[in-house]
C-alpha cells in the first residue's frame, strides 16, 4: 500500500509538471538590445531590488533559456533593427517575430520608403513597439500616418505603447513624456482611419487607462491588447491588471487579450508573469490558454 501511494503521488507530480511545461505560449512583448543601448532606459534594479542582466549578450542568452523553459513558441522581439537581427541570427528554434522599437518617426533614419522595403524584406513583421509617448506625442500625429498606411496595405500588425513609463524617466532619458500621452483614447483617430489595420495596445492602457482600453475594444472589434509588464513589475500593476482581466472577461473581450512579459533587462520576469497569470482563479483553463497562446495565434494569423 505504501509503495502504491508513493507511486501515485509521483505520477500526479509528473502529470502536473508535464502539463504545465506543455502549455504553449506566445510572448507579444520582448525587448532586445545591443551593447550600446543596453541599460540606457532601465533603472539599475527593478521594484523588488533585483538587478538586471549584466550586458546585452547575457540578457539574450538568459531570455532564450526562459523561452525554452516556459515553452514560449513565438516571441515578438522589439529593439533596434541591429539588435533584432542579432537575436534572429542566434535563434535556431525560429521563435522570433521581428519587431522594432521607435519613439520618433525618424528613428534609425526611417521614412516611408525604408519602412516599405524592410517590410518587403521581412525585416519588420510587427511595427512596434511604437512609443511616441516618450517623445511627447501620439500615434495619431501626422508624421506616423504614412507608416500606418503602409502597414495596413501589407497587413503588418502595429503595436503601440499605452499607459505610463518608468518612474523618473521624465527626469532622465524621456523629458517630453507625460502621462496624458499614454491614454488609448488618443489613438482613436487611427482606428477610424485604418479599419483593416491589425493593432494592439501594449500594457492594456497601463495602470492609468485600462478602462479606456476596454471602452475602445468595445467600439473597435479589430483592436487587441497585451498585458505586458502589468503582470510582474510591481504590486499596483498586478492589482490593476487583475481588475482589467476581470472586466474584460465580464464584458466578453477576453478573446482579444494577449500575453506579453515586457521583461526588459530582467529575464526572470517571463516566468513570474506566467505564474501570476496562472494564479488568477477567476480565469478558467480555456481563458488562460487563450491569453497565453490562442488569441495571439489568431491575431498574428499563425493558425491555419
Amino acid at each position: 500500500m505504501k509503495f502504491y501511494i508513493i507511486a501515485l503521488l509521483c505520477f500526479i507530480i509528473f502529470q502536473t509538471s508535464f502539463g504545465q511545461s506543455q502549455t504553449r505560449i506566445i510572448d507579444m512583448h520582448i525587448h532586445s538590445y545591443t551593447n550600446s543601448d543596453f541599460g540606457v532606459r532601465e533603472p539599475a534594479s527593478d521594484y523588488y531590488g533585483i538587478k538586471g542582466s549584466g550586458n546585452a549578450e547575457s540578457h539574450r542568452s538568459a531570455t532564450f533559456a526562459a523561452f525554452k523553459k516556459c515553452n514560449i513558441l513565438k516571441a515578438v522581439v522589439i529593439g533596434s533593427p541591429e539588435s533584432v537581427e542579432n537575436w534572429v541570427a542566434k535563434d535556431s528554434s525560429r521563435r522570433i517575430i521581428r519587431g522594432i522599437l521607435m519613439f520618433a518617426p525618424t528613428d534609425y533614419g526611417m521614412d516611408s520608403v525604408k519602412l516599405e522595403q524592410m517590410i518587403r524584406d521581412k525585416k519588420i513583421e510587427v511595427f512596434g513597439e511604437i512609443a511616441p509617448y516618450y517623445s511627447g506625442g501620439t500615434l495619431s500625429d501626422s508624421a506616423w500616418q504614412p507608416y500606418l498606411r503602409i502597414c495596413e496595405r501589407y497587413d503588418v500588425p502595429v503595436a503601440v505603447h499605452t499607459g505610463g513609463g518608468d518612474p523618473g524617466g521624465t527626469y532622465s532619458w524621456s523629458p517630453k513624456a507625460r502621462l496624458r500621452f499614454g491614454d488609448p483614447y488618443l489613438i482613436e483617430d487611427v482606428l477610424v482611419r485604418y479599419p483593416k489595420l491589425r493593432i494592439y495596445l501594449m500594457h492594456n492602457g497601463g495602470e492609468e487607462w485600462h478602462e479606456h482600453a476596454l471602452r475602445l475594444m468595445a467600439y473597435y472589434p479589430q483592436l487587441y491588447t497585451d498585458v505586458a509588464v502589468m503582470l510582474w513589475v510591481e504590486p499596483n500593476t498586478q492589482r490593476t491588471v487583475t481588475e482589467f482581466l476581470k472586466n474584460a472577461k465580464h464584458a466578453g473581450y477576453l478573446n482579444r487579450v494577449m500575453f506579453g512579459s515586457d521583461q526588459m533587462v530582467w529575464p526572470y520576469a517571463i516566468e513570474k508573469s506566467i505564474k501570476f497569470l496562472n494564479s488568477l482563479t477567476f480565469l478558467s483553463k480555456k481563458d488562460k490558454e487563450g491569453i497565453l497562446y490562442n488569441n495571439a495565434s489568431k491575431f498574428l494569423k499563425l493558425q491555419k
